[in-house]
C-alpha cells in the first residue's frame, strides 16, 4: 500500500455552492486533520487559486484584466511556494486525503498545462480524482452573471459547448478520473450541496461540522444588478466619499439597500432567453453520453443554434437579461441614500474608526 495521500481536486463549476463548500473545508480544518484529511494553506483566500498557477504554469487573471509579466512573476514565485509549503505538511502530517478546490480552474486548458499539472501532482499523491458539480446551462449563466456584475461592469457569455471544452481536456491530460454530478436540490444530500460533498468524499461525519455560507454570494433582485452594473461603468456615482475609496463598500451599501427595499424578487431571464441559452448549448448530448448527466429543466430545443446565438449575442445589459421593476428600481435608490446618510453620521463614523460596532455594510471587508 503506498504512503501517499489520495488526492480530491474539486473545479466547481462556478455558481455551484463552491465557496460555501471551500468555507466549511476552511472553518473546520482541525477536524478534518483529525480524520486525517489536508486542508492546505489558501493564501488569504476562499479557495486555492493560487496555488494552480504553479500547477498549471498558468496565471489566472479577472476577464479584462491588463498583462503584467512582472506580477505574474510574483505571482508564480508565490504559488511555488505554496506548492513546497503543501509538500513540507504532507510529509510532516501525513493525510490520508488532500483536497484541493477552485472554480477557477473549470475552463479550457491547453494540454500543456494539464500535463504539468499531472506531471507534479502524480509523484505526489495515489488515487487522484477531479469532481465538478453543473448546473444547466440557463440558470447558470443568470446566476453567473450576477457574480459577474458584483466585480465588474460586463457579465460573460459562455462558449456553447463549456461543459465539453472544459471536462474533454481534463479527461485526456488531467492527473485523474473526472467524476461529474449534477446540481440540483433532489439531486443533492439534503439538498444541500456543502452536505452533498462532504458526505460523498470525505470521511467523517457531515453532522460534526460547522457549515459556512458565503456571504458575498447572497442573491440580489434585478434592480441592484442594474445598479452594480451602473455603478461599475461610471454611471451611478457613490452618495459619500467614504463609498469611493472600496468598491466593496458599494456593493455592500446596494445590497443592504437591496434587502431593506420592499418587493424584492429574484431575478428572472427574459421571455425566451432560456429557451435560447439552451438551444445553442451544442454539448448537452455529449454530457449525457460521457457522464450520464441531463438536466430535467432543459426542454427540446425551440429554436435553431443560429437564431439562439444571435439572440444571445444582443447582451449587453441587465435590462436585456431580466425585466427591472422602475417603481421598486427608484425605491432603491431612494433607500440606498437614506442609509448611506445615516451610516455616515458622526456616531457612527466613530464607531467604525474605533471598532466599537459592526459596520451596517456587513461586509468585514469593508471596514
Amino acid at each position: 500500500m503506498s504512503d501517499r495521500p489520495d488526492l480530491l481536486v474539486h473545479i466547481g463549476h462556478g455558481k455551484t455552492g463552491s465557496t460555501a463548500i471551500q468555507r466549511t473545508l476552511q472553518r473546520n480544518a482541525p477536524a478534518l486533520a483529525a480524520a486525517g484529511v489536508l486542508w492546505p494553506d489558501a493564501d488569504g483566500h476562499a479557495n486555492h487559486q493560487e496555488i494552480f498557477h504553479h500547477l498549471t504554469g498558468e496565471v489566472k487573471r479577472a476577464p479584462g484584466a491588463p498583462a503584467s509579466p512582472r506580477d505574474d512573476a510574483r505571482r508564480l514565485r508565490r504559488s511555488a511556494r505554496l506548492w513546497e509549503t503543501l509538500l513540507e505538511r504532507i510529509a510532516a502530517e501525513r493525510p490520508r486525503l488532500v483536497v484541493l478546490s477552485c472554480e477557477n480552474q473549470f475552463r479550457p486548458f491547453a494540454p500543456a498545462a494539464l500535463a504539468r499539472l499531472s506531471g507534479l501532482l502524480a509523484p505526489q499523491f495515489g488515487a487522484i480524482r477531479v469532481v465538478a458539480y453543473l448546473r444547466a446551462p440557463a440558470s447558470h449563466f443568470l446566476s453567473a452573471a450576477q457574480q459577474d456584475l458584483k466585480k465588474r461592469p460586463e457579465f460573460e457569455i459562455p462558449s456553447r459547448s463549456r461543459y465539453r471544452d472544459t471536462l474533454e481536456p481534463w479527461m485526456r491530460h488531467g492527473p485523474g478520473q473526472v467524476t461529474c454530478l449534477r446540481f440540483g436540490r433532489a439531486d443533492l444530500h439534503n439538498g444541500d450541496v456543502v452536505e452533498d460533498f462532504c458526505t460523498r468524499f470525505l470521511p467523517l461525519d457531515f453532522a460534526a461540522l460547522t457549515r459556512m455560507d458565503d456571504p458575498e454570494n447572497v442573491t440580489v433582485s434585478a434592480e441592484a444588478m442594474e445598479m452594480l452594473q451602473t455603478y461599475f461603468r461610471g454611471a451611478l456615482l457613490p452618495p459619500h466619499p467614504w463609498y469611493g475609496r472600496r468598491p466593496q463598500r458599494m456593493k455592500a451599501l446596494i445590497r443592504t439597500a437591496d434587502a431593506a427595499t420592499p418587493g424584492f424578487a429574484k431575478p428572472r431571464l427574459n421571455a425566451g432567453l432560456k429557451e435560447a441559452f439552451e438551444a445553442r448549448a451544442t454539448d448537452l448530448g455529449w454530457l449525457e453520453d460521457t457522464f450520464g448527466i441531463t438536466f430535467d429543466e432543459v426542454e427540446p430545443a425551440a429554436m435553431s443554434v443560429e437564431a439562439a446565438e444571435a439572440r444571445v449575442a444582443e447582451l449587453r445589459d441587465v435590462a436585456d437579461i431580466c425585466l427591472i421593476d422602475p417603481v421598486r428600481h427608484a425605491a432603491l435608490q431612494a433607500t440606498l441614500q437614506h442609509i448611506a446618510a445615516r451610516e455616515q453620521r458622526l456616531g457612527a463614523r466613530i464607531a467604525r474608526a474605533f471598532g466599537r460596532a459592526r459596520s451596517a455594510l456587513r461586509d468585514p471587508s469593508a471596514s
